[in-house]
């Protein structure tokens, strides 16, 4: 089909009004009634100069070229003013359905991938060697396209779209220097930055902070276990001797004395101790002060209780001997001590001494005998340790050998219930890895250990009461330790937290007592529940993405009047000491400990590593580049986002959207989105607004806009339901803005948002006036505005060409790809990518077709790390470096060119007529056949009257004579 198809009969009538002005316009000067004939030459050369005028006239006052013109526009409006000009399918003169291009199209897209080869060159005074370009990677785009709705009174037609890539291993590209460079596979793998990673850890900061407290207290939990293996094992197995031998003691007293049971057991305590007493005497060869024991005798052996708590602590109880062992040898302070608390402190000044030995030393020696205190690396007895605090047997010396000591062969990680590993600073306690395992998978970690669902759940309630995960957290005794009461895992770990370390001294690693605060800070455990858990401020609820907001932006979110909530417009103060402080009511330094805590602990340290240990993630991602384009599966997003890890539905990412995630089984990207285009009118071609369709099957729609403007999200509605529809880009939408209290547009660097008006996109490439400037929706990232460069040809066809540049500088694109429509969205420096443009686009004077386009695409990602913002993009800087490129260069081929030339180009100009119609054959033809008629008329004209003239102004022969 031509590009210009004109009606017979209109192209006729054209020629018969065309006819009927030349003759009028000529009819006096071609009545010759009564003129002689000396003046024939001159009124021949007057016609032939008049239609000679005439023919030029009618060419250069646009007569033929506006009928052209005429015909291409309403060539160009007939071409959308119905729905079958957007049928799926078109038919051959046989009566084969075949798609049509414009329902189903297939183009290519070419990319640039920057892989890192060298990550300590990131950190270097040249990052950009870090990096190796590689590609081209060319795929297949196919475009599918179903009308939902064509309004011929409003002139508009709604349409899904979505795009499928497959890569194409046959595809070339030309490079600057008219090389042809084959595609590169799409298998290549490819090492860049993770993405995800900065908001994955501001995302996770909460969670973070809960898994790191777990770690903690896992530490406690370590240090628990172990003191029951070294000491109350043997303690218990003490105390079980001591109190047999006061059993024996009675036996011998009723068969020596024949006096009762009852009498020879209240006899017999003060019996053992003398006999201790004895011993420690024969040894240290003292004088014997001759105790009386029969008073304090009863306490010391059964009685005594920890007067904070009431626990025993007399010799027969478990942890009766390690306590009295672990006091130490007498002095004036110990014996002071041990006197009150065994109940012999009455004792006169010159026996008490030689009292506390005794015991002392019946305790000692006890303890000591089944091992209290040695180092369980060595012991023969360990089994048997294990079964006693824990009721789990393990005969087996190799698999116990594991499970306490044991590393992890594939990780490096402590395996182990008592082995602490230093994971990337972080101490980190094989028991938490233990329980994790085994809540996550008990079948596996029965396999990795070797053990029994009896063994593992025992094991598990054992471990897990000491770290506080199961059943009810196991105690403490602090009199162990000099203290008072007891403490469990969560009482340790909020009087650490803030303070000293309240077992072993000192401060934690993981507390605010760390770096430049070490031994600084002193919060009460009160304080510390505020700060974690309980004010509105708590880190282990929603406000710790807040606080890294507010650390990474250097100011508050726009809050209320009273500070109370967030909203638009609301005033923002500096995020500094004096306001942490006053909103935890701390005093400047702790919060500056506090703030360091976060930002510098938490959030660089502690939540990579948790992140890397329980789920594999980095800062950086090696995979193909189809997975980087088209889809990976992050188990991160699958397990914090949807709380599934196992669920491969989920946890899907892309760089692209494609109609379904790569390589994941079908799984879709979401719902299409949905367009609206202009089909008549100054606006035909153009977008009118954009939105979605339910169609991934969920029955839900992922946001409607309430009456009121506000959205709601995950709405359930029906199959196919339209939605969302805006004049903006999607992503840059008022309720967008909104849920970033207004912060969007500024975070980008501009507010160019509306698609109304633009080409591009997935609008028609048409504009209104090819020689003024447009605007372009640049593939849903920007909206760019055309400088007009000047006129060209461009084979052999009249074009405009025109310019589009974005400057990355603005336009920040983290809040489209991140796209959780919060104020994460504009998390200074969480994904801090920007998008540039470079754009040449040549537009056909007479139709307003885009006919060439050729753009250089980019995505820049800035290397400073989260926080930074404003990169310096000048040459020569080193703040940013690509990560990907795209290329795309599209023009009319040398066919369809052939045809447009033949169809308009070449018939239009005062020469035009020349072409006879060319490929718009009839009528155009008839109109040049009529206009070459006239030029030869007037020429021969002409040309007659000047010979007549000559002839006459010649003498004749018999004038010469």
């Amino acid at each position: 089909m031509n590009l210009i198809e004109i009606q017979r009969d209109s192209l006729l009538g054209h020629i018969g009004l065309l006819t009927s002005a030349t003759l009028n316009v000529g009819r006096p000067l071609v009545h010759l009634e009564g003129v002689t004939v000396d003046n024939k030459p001159t009124i021949a050369i007057g016609i032939g100069a008049l239609l000679l005028l005439v023919n030029l006239g009618l060419a250069v006052t646009g007569f033929v070229d506006g009928l052209i013109e005429g015909v291409v526009e309403e060539q160009v409006t007939e071409s959308m003013d119905e729905q079958a000009d957007f049928d799926a399918y078109w038919e051959d003169e046989d009566g084969n359905a075949y798609p049509s291009n414009w329902s189903v199209s297939t183009g290519e897209r070419v990319y640039f991938a920057y892989s890192i080869t060298d990550e300590t060159a990131l950190s270097s005074d040249d990052p950009s060697q870090a990096f190796e370009k590689m590609g081209p990677f060319i795929y297949e785009v196919t475009t599918t396209r179903e009308v939902l709705e064509f309004n011929e009174t409003a002139g508009t037609v709604t349409y899904s779209e979505y795009d499928s890539f497959e890569w194409c291993e046959n595809c070339m590209w030309t490079d600057e220097d008219g090389t042809e460079v084959a595609s590169v596979s799409g298998d290549t793998e490819i090492t860049n930055v993770n993405i995800l990673w900065n908001t994955q850890r501001i995302a996770g900061l909460a969670t973070g902070i809960t898994y790191g407290e777990t770690f903690a207290k896992a530490g406690f939990a370590n240090a628990m276990m172990e003191n029951e293996l070294q000491n109350k094992a043997p303690s218990i197995w003490a105390a079980g001797d001591i109190a047999e031998s006061v059993s024996s003691a009675s036996a011998q007293i009723q068969a020596a004395m024949n006096v009762s049971a009852e009498v020879a057991d209240s006899m017999a305590p003060a019996a053992v101790l003398d006999g201790a007493y004895d011993g420690w005497l024969a040894q240290s060869g003292a004088s014997d002060a001759s105790p009386d024991f029969s008073v304090a005798a009863q306490s010391i052996m059964f009685d005594a209780a920890d007067p904070s708590t009431g626990i025993c602590i007399a010799l027969t109880c478990d942890i009766g001997p390690m306590l009295i062992a672990g006091m130490g040898e007498p002095s004036e302070a110990t014996t002071a001590t041990r006197a009150a608390l065994l109940g012999y402190s009455s004792a006169d000044a010159a026996t008490l001494t030689h009292i506390d030995w005794a015991v002392y030393a019946l305790a000692g020696a006890e303890f000591l005998e089944h091992g209290g205190g040695a180092d369980l690396t060595t012991v023969d007895d360990l089994r048997q340790r294990l079964d006693e605090v824990s009721g789990v047997d393990i005969a087996s010396p190799e698999v116990l050998d594991y499970l306490m000591f044991g590393i992890d062969p594939e990780t490096g990680l402590g395996a182990g219930l008592l082995t602490t590993v230093d994971f990337n600073g972080i101490p980190l306690d094989g028991v938490a890895l233990f329980l994790l395992g085994a809540q996550a998978d008990s079948f596996g970690t029965m396999i990795s250990y070797n053990i029994g669902l009896v063994q593992l759940l025992s094991l598990a309630n054992w471990a897990g009461a000491w770290i506080g995960m199961l059943g009810t957290p196991a105690e403490f005794p602090m009199i162990l330790v000099g203290g008072s009461g007891t403490i469990n895992a969560q009482l340790w770990w909020e009087t650490s937290f803030g303070g000293v370390e309240p077992i072993a001294g000192g401060y934690l690693l993981i507390g605010l007592n760390r770096a430049e605060f070490e031994g600084s800070i002193d919060i009460s455990i009160e304080k510390t529940r505020e700060i974690l858990y309980t004010s509105d401020y708590a880190l282990t609820g929603d406000f710790a993405s807040v606080f890294m907001y507010n650390e990474l932006a250097g100011t508050t979110m726009p809050m209320n009047e009273d500070q109370s909530d967030f909203e638009t417009g609301g005033e923002v103060v500096p995020w500094d000491d004096a306001f942490v402080a006053a909103a935890y009511d701390i005093s400047e330094s702790e919060a500056a400990a506090l703030r360091s805590w976060v930002r510098d602990f938490m959030f660089e340290q502690v939540i990579g590593a948790l992140l890397g240990f329980q789920y594999g993630g980095s800062a950086y991602t090696t995979q193909p580049v189809s997975n980087w384009l088209y889809g990976w599966r992050d188990p991160i997003v699958a397990d914090v986002v949807y709380g599934d890890i196992s669920n491969m539905n989920v946890g899907w990412v892309s760089l692209e959207t494609n109609e379904t995630y790569f390589g994941s089984d079908s799984v879709s990207t979401g719902d299409f989105s949905v367009y609206v285009m202009s089909t008549g009118g100054d606006t035909i071609g153009q977008s009118v607004s954009q939105g979605y369709i339910n169609s991934d099957g969920d029955g839900l729609c992922d946001f409607k806009m309430d009456a009121g403007g506000n959205a709601e999200y995950n709405v359930e509605c029906e199959a196919n339901e339209t939605y969302g529809l805006t004049e903006h880009l999607p992503w840059r939408a008022p309720h967008n803005e909104e849920a970033t209290y207004g912060l969007l547009s500024d975070h980008v660097g501009n507010t160019n948002t509306v698609v109304a008006g633009a080409i591009g996109g997935k609008s028609a490439p048409l504009v209104n006036d090819a020689s003024s400037p447009f605007r372009l929706n640049a593939v849903g990232y920007a909206i760019a505005e055309s400088t007009v460069v000047g006129d060209v040809t461009f084979k052999g066809i009249e074009m405009v060409e025109h310019h589009l540049a974005l400057d990355p500088a603005e336009h920040q694109i983290q809040a489209k790809l991140i796209g959780s429509r919060t104020y994460v969205d504009v998390l200074p420096g969480a994904l801090p990518v920007y998008f540039s443009a470079d754009i040449t686009m040549r537009v056909e004077k007479v139709s307003g077709v885009v006919m060439y386009g050729d753009v250089l695409a980019a995505f820049h990602y800035d290397l400073r790390g989260p926080g930074s913002m404003n990169p310096d993009f000048s040459e020569g800087s080193i703040d940013t470096h690509p990560v990907f490129e795209i290329r795309s260069f599209s023009e009319l081929d040398d066919e369809t060119a052939a045809s447009f030339r033949g169809s308009v180009s070449d018939n239009m100009g005062p020469m035009g007529w020349t072409n006879f119609g060319g490929d718009a054959g009839a009528p155009l033809s008839y109109l040049t056949y009529v206009i070459a008629l006239l030029y030869v008329t007037a020429i021969g004209l002409i040309a007659y009257g000047g010979r007549e003239m000559l002839e006459g102004a010649l003498p004749n022969a018999d004038e010469a004579e």
